[in-house]
């Protein structure tokens, strides 16, 4: 009863480990299939990429960067709130210095 168990388990793990096998087969060593690659496009689907990437040059170029802000009395009064760690020794000087000594 429990050989045959066994048996059946070692089946179905040799069938998982034999399919991972061959999934990673094909995933490594295939060449990729062509029908994921894109292609250059028509002159038509070019000119509307081109058009939609002038669109959002224009609307970068009219960004204005208020830094008024900065000179705000209000934002000058901020401080840090950081606080300094302190600097405390660390470890031995020599940490080998009772490892392998003689007396």
């Amino acid at each position: 009863m429990k050989n045959s168990k066994n048996n059946k388990r070692t089946i179905i793990l040799a069938g998982v480990l034999l399919a991972l096998l061959v999934v990673a087969y094909k995933v490594i060593f295939m060449p990729a299939s062509t029908d994921l690659t894109t292609d250059a496009g028509t002159s038509a689907d070019l000119d509307a990429a081109g058009e939609r990437v002038a669109v959002v040059l224009r609307e970068m170029e009219n960004i204005n960067f208020d830094t008024n802000m900065a000179d705000d009395p209000i934002f000058e009064s901020f401080r840090s709130i950081e606080i300094p760690l302190i600097s405390l020794p660390v470890g031995k000087s020599n940490p080998f210095s009772g490892t392998f000594s003689s007396n």
